[in-house]
């Protein structure tokens, strides 16, 4: 990229089968078609395209995980105040940190407009059962909106398998890629349903990725300026040019998770949690994450009376953790060992 950009400026011809490639290989981590795909800068985009492009049902509601991440309750909100949705019931975990599907039962009905609720909790680490939500929210003609941030890379999703209409996932966290690419699924069947209020010049029918892939000069003939017509694949959701050098680093890291098997992953991330949940125990530390194992990610949250402070002397001594509201939190990854994680509890 460097050698591009010092010798020809913008390179699109070499740039563009790049950005169509990470697509590709995105749809082939989740299960799903490279035309289901959009490449964008990150998940707030993602959820901003998709709350102006669905058909909310009059006074209908909106219904969301209290454990979601900021912006996946924030948006939701936003659509309430200004008139989209009557309600938006944010459903809160029980004492053991998770939220029963008969709760998610009790709060979609047939007003539901949609539902959105992430793969795995920032805050806890809960991993929710997103397949029986989804069931739940197309029984009753909900669109079904999962964020898949906290559970890609650590173990296998399928968005298909799982019954999304749509996911939404950044690249820099588990996925282990720079800041500043994320990728949108919309099922084939859902994308023309929905209607942005938004564009731009590469979110439309004729763009200038869509003259590359059909090899025709991209700057050849005019562009119809006279109507917008959206793209007929998710990439109505691409608006603005690319950030090339993440959708590099972008690329790179989901060609190296897609040669790792995601079940060996999560058998091996699952492993060094509950090393480490076991050694909490021992030490009389509160658990705060679900332990049960299939509530369970590579997430592990427990309290502290002190976060700040433990966060800088692990940092001290070379150990990466998050400081949160009285606890730490502590996320192992497949590449993280035994002795990584007893040095972890030994300096607690």
């Amino acid at each position: 990229f460097i050698t591009d950009w010092k010798e020809y400026g913008e390179n699109w011809e070499e740039w563009l089968p790049i950005i169509i490639d990470s697509r590709r290989l995105f749809g082939k981590l989740i299960g799903a078609e490279t035309d289901e795909i959009a490449n964008i800068p990150n998940v707030t985009t993602a959820l901003v395209a998709l709350s102006s492009s669905i058909k909310y049902k009059k006074d209908g509601n909106i219904v969301i995980s209290s454990l979601n991440f900021p912006t996946n309750i924030y948006n939701w909100h936003l659509q309430q105040s200004r008139g989209r949705a009557h309600e938006v019931r944010l459903l809160k975990p029980n004492s053991n940190g998770i939220i029963p599907l008969e709760d998610w039962e009790k709060a979609i009905d047939d007003k539901t407009s949609l539902v959105s609720v992430d793969y795995v909790s920032w805050m806890n680490g809960c991993r929710e059962k997103i397949p029986e939500i989804a069931k739940i929210a197309h029984e009753h003609n909900s669109f079904m909106i999962a964020d898949a941030f906290h559970g890609l890379g650590v173990f296998p999703i399928n968005a298909k398998d799982d019954g999304v209409d749509a996911l939404v996932c950044g690249t820099y966290k588990w996925l282990q890629a720079p800041h500043g690419t994320a990728f949108l699924y919309t099922h084939h069947d859902r994308i023309k349903e929905l209607d942005p209020n938004y564009t731009g010049w590469h979110g439309v029918q004729d763009s200038v990725i869509t003259r590359y892939t059909k090899e025709q000069d991209m700057f050849g003939t005019p562009f119809d300026i006279e109507k917008t017509v959206p793209a007929d694949s998710a990439t109505r959701f691409e608006w603005g040019t690319w950030g090339v050098m993440s959708v590099i680093g972008a690329r790179a890291a989901l060609e190296w998770a897609l040669k790792d098997d995601m079940r060996n992953r999560y058998h091996h991330v699952l492993k060094m949690t509950g090393r480490l949940i076991e050694g909490l125990k021992k030490k009389g530390r509160q658990i705060l994450s679900p332990l049960q194992t299939d509530r369970r990610s590579g997430i592990l949250v427990f309290e502290d009376p002190d976060p700040a402070s433990t966060y800088n002397k692990l940092k001290s001594e070379n150990i990466v953790v998050a400081s949160r509201v009285k606890s730490i939190r502590a996320s192992p990854h497949y590449y993280n060992s035994e002795d990584e994680i007893d040095r972890l509890l030994m300096a607690l």
